[in-house]
């Protein structure tokens, strides 16, 4: 296989250790949706299995595919899919509608209820549903296992979400329950510690490179053509590069479907420590310009390294590095644990 993701355990460990000095005394759910954040999810979650408690992921789907791989306790932390439940699973609620249907099912299901504290995407928000759906749970067989929300940024407005969440704490003690409280995003926890009883990290654990975190991934292709092409020649799809000049190109086979995207065109590679420009991007690969690089086919280049950054994608690209990370999980590539 030309393409290959290697996944570096010995950083990872490190990334999952440091969490855990940061928050001796709390449980941690290791996030990992949308394949892990594109590193992989069954190598990441083999890994990191001896060090978590929960893992978290976003549907359904993920939860069915993840219970394969492990016996740790697994949440979902998307919107409830009514119709899709598992009773091993923990469930989120982010509203009395959910409340409802899951005490229809006269089943005992774990619920971690989510709070809506200021990003607005999911959760309860109306003290006095919320009341109401603790009333409707003290005579169910649902087991308020957690209580959590997200922040929405890592500034002083956590400050403001910490203070609204406490208040919907406060109400689900004076009902008598005590769950797992939890409240996070990677950046919020790297940079605050509100001693809750259970860190949610994602991210970080991943491709963060600073400070203590160390990135656990390197993508590697393979030169599979060299051309000469001519000024005035084009190089891919629609016009989308003429040459300026005479050129030498190559031709690497991972394309938009892998989640290097069109806008990766202009993007520089260092190659063999030169600076490459993308000419274009098609389906399946990408062009180079490799004019000032001594390189040949079968040679090995690497797209994501110390070098080739996700730091480096996000600003040509324009868009978080998470996002940059998550495109490539369409990756087609043998994914090796180093």
């Amino acid at each position: 296989m030309f393409n290959e993701m290697s996944i570096h355990k010995k950083n990872l460990i490190n990334n999952i250790k440091q969490v855990k000095f940061e928050n001796p005394n709390s449980k941690v759910c290791a996030m990992v949706k949308a394949n892990a954040y594109g590193v992989g999810v069954k190598e990441v979650v083999q890994i990191l299995e001896p060090y978590v408690d929960y893992f978290g992921v976003a549907c359904f789907f993920e939860a069915q595919m993840l219970k394969k791989t492990t016996n740790k306790k697994i949440l979902i932390v998307g919107a409830l899919e009514f119709g899709d439940i598992d009773e091993t699973f923990s469930y989120s609620c982010s509203s009395l509608q959910d409340v409802e249907y899951l005490i229809s099912l006269k089943k005992q299901l774990n619920v971690h209820l989510k709070v809506n504290t200021g990003m607005n995407r999911f959760g309860f928000k109306n003290i006095k549903s919320f009341k109401k759906a603790l009333n409707l749970i003290s005579h169910s067989m649902l087991n308020i296992e957690g209580i959590f929300t997200h922040f929405a940024t890592c500034d002083e407005f956590v400050n403001e979400q910490t203070k609204r969440f406490k208040r919907f704490i406060r109400i689900v003690n004076d009902f008598g329950y005590f769950p797992i409280i939890h409240a996070d995003n990677s950046s919020v926890n790297e940079k605050y510690n509100h001693y809750f009883d259970m860190v949610r990290i994602g991210f970080n654990l991943y491709n963060k490179s600073d400070g203590w975190f160390l990135p656990i991934v390197e993508i590697k292709s393979n030169i599979v053509q060299i051309h000469k092409v001519k000024k005035n020649e084009l190089v891919g799809y629609n016009y989308r590069c003429v040459a300026d000049k005479n050129m030498k190109i190559a031709i690497v086979p991972i394309g938009y479907a892998d989640g290097f995207s069109l806008q990766c065109i202009g993007f520089n590679l260092l190659v063999k420590g030169v600076e490459c420009k993308v000419l274009n991007v098609c389906m399946d690969c990408f062009m180079l310009d490799v004019s000032k690089v001594n390189i040949k086919k079968g040679e090995e280049i690497y797209l994501l390294n110390k070098f080739n950054s996700l730091t480096k994608y996000s600003k040509h690209i324009g868009i978080s590095e998470y996002e940059v990370m998550s495109r490539f999980s369409q990756l087609r590539c043998k994914r090796v644990v180093i």
